[in-house]
């Protein structure tokens, strides 16, 4: 099946058994969405291209001026800033910024998918954790300073290609 009527506001009853060609549209604002048995969303996992990016995507409001792919966690006045392991008070990661966003103004964020950025240095297969040297960044060290937050953010795919997935469990590195 292909789409090519232009956008609308409202589809209603509508069973799709098939793959779906949008055309470069997309559907927005559900109210739900129901799966059959066998039924999926598929996200892009391959990201052919630099800075390429696919996943489960909601918006939100920088607390300070983010760039992109930067690690977050949701300070309590409900803003995203960067997440750093260094304090138990920067953590956890919540998101991935998937674009710059300037301080106080709404961007996207990531909860769940993938992200390519050429010179990450990551190591297919090997985890991601945050950083408590530096904020908003992914490292594939495993932070050991006391007071330390050790939380895994994600996994290499490749030397370019994070799957990110914040696990909330964090570990704290005593002295």
């Amino acid at each position: 099946m292909r789409i090519t009527q232009p956008p609308v506001s409202l589809i209603s009853g509508i069973t799709i058994d098939g793959d779906v060609d949008w055309g470069g549209f997309s559907i927005t604002n559900f109210k739900h969405l129901d799966l059959i048995s066998g039924g999926y969303v598929k996200l892009e996992d391959s990201l052919a291209a630099n800075l390429d990016w696919s996943g489960i995507l909601f918006e939100g409001t920088a607390g300070e001026n983010l760039a992109q792919f930067e690690t977050v966690y949701r300070h309590s006045d409900g803003n995203y800033q960067k997440a750093k392991a260094d304090s138990v008070l920067t953590m956890p990661v919540f998101a991935l910024s998937v674009e710059a966003i300037n301080e106080g103004e709404k961007g996207k964020f990531i909860l769940f998918g993938w992200a390519r950025k050429v010179g990450w240095g990551l190591t297919a297969g090997l985890p991601i954790y945050q950083s408590a040297g530096t904020a908003g960044a992914g490292t594939t060290t495993i932070p050991s300073g006391g007071g330390n937050q050790i939380q895994k953010i994600g996994i290499g795919l490749t030397t370019e290609i994070a799957h990110f997935m914040g696990i909330y469990t964090v570990f704290e590195v005593t002295s």
